[in-house]
């Protein structure tokens, strides 16, 4: 009986002691599921989610005829905690191979004892999906955008270029970085014990917005030749470097911008700070004779009677106060316009010295030198131009002429747009409107300010800058059958390195100038840096260049000459009303200029027909080595010519076509023609002048006209 009581008390004494301890736990389970549930599974989610900073969607950049600039590319980047790595030597080797990146450095990361490493930036989605598939312990390919350039080193200083943390180090990319970053979101990624991602939807904690699409005032076209004849110019004439730029005077928008050396944005990090530098904005040099039109602004505005005087400009040297100006050779007597056209340092010296210092120095501040233009890209240099307090003897036999002032390559541009609009200061600007979800965020609006110049100087101005592409003129080289062009030359010396005095045989050869030139649709200007001094002459550098660049535009942007007449149009007023004319064999045109075409047909007064748009002639009819009479007319086809000799077309202007008509030129391009309608073109996409492949579709509307 006693053991019994004995067992029976050991047995409550147990389930006592099981109670209390599942009591215990109840406790415990109601104190963590209920009290403490959120800390418990804040922590337990520290411990299997990882926070990922997300950006999707950079902002696409275009040009004006809805090319792509900059765009966005998936891609990936390699990442390591190196601790959970296992067998490194074996995971360095694959990932120097599938990546290409250097064996060396990736084994060393693993072995850095770190708990984050990055193993490659920015890699291939087809490079990346090696590594994803193999699913390395401890290896995480993390999914980024790449950003891509499609018209490389053409625009490379426009564009600029973003870094691996995508955002915007240069050019545009820089300065409108917050808008096209978009917003930085975050996501939670749920990982294993071993820390590889779960195949789980990722859990959005802060959402990620795209960024804004940028729309240049670039047109693509134009750019690539205005880099192009800057690249050969330079080339020809072994310059050290160069710069170019195309203008629309009227309202500051810049349709071309291009430096020579240039670089590829894409592949950014391979190049100096010498290719990198976007001399147009942040290099200055003395501007020489392409000043003289402002210092001959100031002295027709003290004396407008002096437009009528001579003035003698010696031998071609005189000594003002301690020092000799010299000419390029003797001119005597000249007349005021002729000072500007045969570009005479003595003659500018000489009518400058009849002007009130202050007053030189306020119209040359009026035409913004010695300030920032404003224009949108960034490291804009300011120029310099003293307070005229600070000149001196020296400064008044210098300034006149470019000497003792240093400009950037868009002031000179800027300055030139008031003389071709009519007087007025435009604020230069290189990004047209910015979109955002089918929204327009920023829209440029063109900015003046108030008039600088009359119109009567203004014209007297413009008139001396005709002559001076006159065939007796400095920038003769610059002139173009048909048209009117107002232009400067500019041939200066540069700084020895030590700041003082003038380095021996090393110019700066510049041609700026506009057409028409009674009405200005475009400025253009050329500079070369350094070229061979044989060859130092603004007029036989630069000129040509923007003669070459001025004939593309012409037919590009279907400019007519001062008077809205087409250039087939233009005759001589002696010229006799009929003029016999005799049967000639028709040369081989193909794939030669077509100033050279146009040339032959000029002199032998010969009726023509131009087609499309470019400066190279890449089809003719009738065909080479026909004989053609005074009553024919020939057709020329134009396109252009890459550098690797390949045949760059565009698409045609077909309105007013006939079927048959648009037909037979589109398979002189090798395009195809979709049409719908009958009678004449009276629409078509692509637009004329668009680039296109051979092999594309030509869409056109017809429209059959009413009789009466």
């Amino acid at each position: 009986m006693l053991d019994s009581n004995r067992t029976t008390k050991r047995i409550e004494i147990l389930m006592l002691s099981a109670g209390l301890v599942l009591l215990v736990f109840v406790g415990q389970l109601i104190n963590l599921q209920v009290f403490h549930y959120k800390f418990y599974k804040n922590r337990a989610q520290k411990q299997s989610l990882e926070s990922v900073k997300q950006q999707i969607g950079r902002g696409t950049i275009y040009t004006a005829d809805g090319r792509e600039a900059a765009v966005s590319m998936k891609s990936y980047s390699i990442t390591a905690n190196p601790g959970r790595v296992r067998n490194k030597a074996a995971v360095a080797d694959f990932l120097a191979r599938a990546t290409g990146g250097s064996r060396a450095e990736i084994y060393g990361k693993l072995r850095s004892g770190k708990d984050f490493v990055y193993l490659a930036r920015k890699v291939d989605a087809d490079r990346a999906g090696a590594v994803i598939e193999k699913n390395f312990a401890g290896i995480y390919p993390v999914l980024e955008e790449k950003r891509y350039y499609p018209l490389k080193e053409t625009a490379g200083h426009i564009t600029g270029f973003s870094g691996t943390d995508n955002i915007g180090l240069e050019g545009v990319e820089k300065a409108y970085e917050k808008y096209l970053r978009g917003k930085m979101g975050t996501v939670l990624v749920r990982r294993d014990a071993k820390g590889r991602k779960i195949s789980l939807d990722s859990i959005a904690v802060k959402k990620a917005e795209a960024g804004a699409d940028l729309y240049l005032t670039i047109d693509s076209n134009i750019q690539s030749y205005c880099a192009g004849e800057l690249a050969r110019t330079a080339e020809k004439y072994r310059a050290k470097a160069g710069m170019a730029i195309v203008m629309k005077p009227e309202t500051g928008e810049i349709l071309a911008l291009a430096n020579y050396p240039t670089y590829d944005p894409n592949e950014f990090s391979r190049y100096g700070n010498e290719a990198l530098r976007n001399r147009i904005v942040t290099d200055m040099f003395e501007p020489g004779s392409t000043f003289k039109i402002f210092t001959m602004a100031a002295i027709l505005k003290d004396r407008p009677g002096a437009y009528n005087e001579k003035v003698h400009c010696g031998d071609g040297k005189q000594y003002f106060f301690d020092r000799y100006v010299r000419d390029h050779e003797g001119h005597g007597w000249l007349t005021v316009p002729e000072v500007i056209k045969y570009s005479s340092n003595i003659g500018m010296v000489n009518l400058a010295m009849r002007v009130k210092p202050a007053k030189l120095y306020s119209e040359y501040a009026c035409f913004g030198f010695g300030e920032k233009t404003g224009i949108d890209l960034p490291g804009e240099a300011q120029g310099i131009l003293r307070t005229v307090d600070k000149w001196n003897n020296a400064t008044l036999a210098s300034i006149p002429y470019g000497q003792e002032v240093a400009v950037t390559g868009m002031q000179l541009a800027r300055a030139y747009a008031a003389l071709a609009n009519g007087g007025y200061m435009v604020k230069p600007y290189i990004v047209d409107r910015i979109e955002k979800d089918g929204r327009t965020v920023y829209r440029h609006k063109a900015e003046k300010s108030g008039r600088v110049i009359d119109n009567g100087t203004r014209e007297k101005l413009v008139k001396m800058l005709e002559t001076v592409c006159e065939p007796d003129g400095t920038g003769k080289k610059a002139a173009i059958t048909g048209y009117t062009v107002a232009g400067k030359t500019g041939t200066a010396q540069k700084h020895s390195q030590g700041g003082r005095g003038y380095a021996y045989n090393k110019y700066i050869s510049t041609f700026i100038g506009f057409l028409p030139a009674e009405k200005p649709e475009v400025l253009a200007m050329y500079m070369l840096d350094e070229p061979d001094p044989i060859f130092q002459y603004g007029g036989d550098t630069a000129a040509p260049a923007f003669r070459n660049l001025s004939n593309m535009m012409i037919s590009y942007l279907h400019i007519l000459p001062d008077g809205g007449v087409s250039q087939a149009a233009v005759k001589s007023k002696d010229a006799p009303e009929e003029t016999k004319q005799e049967n000639v064999v028709l040369p081989d045109f193909q794939m030669k200029r077509y100033s050279e075409a146009r040339r032959f047909f000029t002199e032998r007064e010969i009726k023509h027909t131009r087609v499309g748009f470019g400066r190279t002639v890449i089809s003719q009819w009738p065909e080479p080595g026909k004989t053609v009479g005074p009553n024919d007319r020939i057709t020329v086809f134009l396109g252009d010519v890459t550098k690797t000799n390949e045949t760059r077309i565009y698409v045609p202007d077909l309105r007013g076509c006939t079927l048959r008509k648009a037909i037979d030129i589109l398979e002189v391009y090798g395009l195809k023609a979709k049409c719908s309608g009958s009678g004449v073109a009276i629409s078509q996409a692509p637009k004329p002048g668009v680039a296109v492949k051979k092999g594309g579709v030509v869409v056109i509307s017809f429209e059959s006209k009413d009789k009466t």
